[in-house]
């Protein structure tokens, strides 16, 4: 292979690199504020991707995010722009899968990714491919859209790539054992001025911290125009993110860095791409009391920065976040009815359509068949009054009852057991609550009449025979039959 041509940057001293690394800041700083009601995924993004365009850019935004595989996209996700560096991480990945990542090319390799060393990438380039690298990246990786090789042979800057296509080749690198810790490391460990003096913190890292980056810039795009790059991964390397930029020449540097770093902070408010619109995908209990209490668990997923759960227009009593997969939640009171479950978060509310709640209230009891019988029990009442649904039993007293039937929603049958004499409330419990006690549910229990001595054992014959009981001092006139 021939001699690769190195791309064409702009130079700058290291007093005009510090100049306009101040002029950045202080344009992102006056011009664009994050708008403050940029809260959901939603409104960060077409905020994000709204400013480059007003402002004369071009811009490409992509987010991946690696827990859910889901990819958000605004401005021009699908165009292509020149890659400039951003392609040095095509180069590291290639030369840790040919298994060269080692002794003193390891060392340069981390040179050419943490400061963005040009002279690197240029020795490095014919080693894993040159112009077709980014052909072979995007058939091993199995990402079709990642882009196209530069059109100049050599010039490893002109290398065409799509945000989109570039969030989706971080993820798979992320998701390569064989490539992702060392390639985090280095990207991780970016300082902040390139080898060339050119200041690197535009963007992502000046939109959130402890973000792991590879950026590109160069002002040689078709010839007239400035590109500049800013991807990584950010929030605990979770998402990938791609913010593919290009506009007027004269803008290359601190003009168009500092529209990065505004497009980025809209895109990453407080430093955060915002979590998804949390969902609801199960609940432990689907029914409850009307007075409310009976805690249970909500399953879903984006339980974060939780600021309500909601059933129907009333507010939980007492909720606890256990992880971003699960609550613990006790609901309210609430009359009589089916209502929907939300979950309130800072970056938006679970669906309306679901899951339901149904509450039910308490049963009572309005009358008894009977409202005494014997303390041996087997008396068999009747009880009505609103409400038996689910019943699981009915106390007298502390003491359960004998072979429940429920008949309907407000009828039921249950034979008493013995206990001592003396009155105690009746009471259903259903799986919802227990009857409250009043006058309407009080059951007495009597000692039943016993005889306990008979005299005399026997007859004179046929007839009659006087019999005394020690309850009486009258004898008492039983017709004894006679024997057979």
């Amino acid at each position: 292979m021939g001699p690769f041509i190195r791309p064409v940057r702009a130079r700058f001293s290291a007093v005009c690199v510090a100049a306009l690394s101040v002029a950045a800041v202080a344009v992102v700083l006056v011009v664009a504020p994050r708008p403050a009601g940029a809260a959901t995924r939603a409104e960060v993004l077409s905020s994000a991707g709204a400013y480059g365009p007003a402002h004369g850019y071009q811009v490409g935004i992509a987010v991946f995010d690696t827990k859910t595989g889901k990819v958000y996209g605004a401005g021009s996700n699908n165009s292509t722009f020149a890659s400039e560096s951003v392609v040095k991480v095509f180069i590291a990945t290639r030369i840790l899968l040919q298994g060269r990542m080692h002794g003193a090319t390891a060392v340069r390799a981390r040179k050419m990714i943490a400061q963005s060393d040009d002279a690197i990438a240029s020795s490095l380039y014919g080693s894993v491919g040159g112009d077709s690298l980014i052909t072979w990246i995007k058939n091993y990786y199995h990402v079709p859209n990642l882009g196209s090789p530069p059109r100049r042979a050599g010039w490893w800057g002109g290398t065409y790539i799509t945000p989109d296509g570039l969030v989706r080749l971080y993820a798979k690198l992320k998701a390569d054992n064989r490539v992702r810790h060392w390639l985090f490391t280095a990207m991780h460990a970016a300082t902040k001025y390139g080898s060339d003096g050119f200041y690197q913190y535009f963007g992502i890292p000046s939109a959130t911290s402890n973000a792991a980056i590879k950026q590109g810039w160069g002002n040689d795009y078709a010839g007239s125009n400035a590109s500049e790059n800013s991807t990584g991964f950010v929030n605990g390397d979770r998402y990938a993110v791609a913010i593919l930029a290009r506009g007027p020449a004269s803008t290359y540097g601190a003009r168009i860095g500092a529209m990065l770093t505004t497009t980025a902070r809209r895109l990453l408010p407080n430093g955060w791409f915002p979590d998804n619109v949390p969902t609801i995908t199960s609940t432990t209990s689907t029914s409850g009391v009307t007075t409310g209490g009976n805690a249970f668990l909500l399953h879903g997923t984006d339980f974060t920065h939780v600021s309500a759960v909601m059933f129907g227009i009333y507010h939980a009593h007492t909720w606890s976040v256990l992880s971003q997969y699960t609550i613990k939640v006790s609901p309210p009171a609430h009359p009589a009815g089916t209502v929907t479950i939300q979950v309130v978060t800072s970056h938006g509310t679970s669906s309306v359509s679901g899951p339901h709640y149904k509450y039910v209230s308490p049963p009572t009891v309005t009358t008894l068949s009977a409202t005494s019988g014997s303390t041996d029990g087997g008396t068999t009442l009747t009880i009505t009054g609103t409400n038996f649904v689910r019943v699981s039993k009915v106390l007298f007293g502390l003491t359960p009852g004998l072979s429940l039937k429920v008949t309907s929603s407000t009828s039921l049958q249950v034979v008493t057991p013995p206990r001592a004499a003396g009155p105690v409330h009746v009471q259903v419990s259903t799986a919802y609550a227990v009857s409250p006690t009043g006058a309407a549910d009080l059951f007495t229990y009597v000692v039943p009449p016993a005889v306990s001595e008979l005299g005399p054992s026997s007859g004179a014959g046929p007839g009659s025979t006087a019999i005394t009981t020690p309850a009486s001092s009258d004898p008492a006139t039983v017709r004894v039959p006679p024997a057979p």
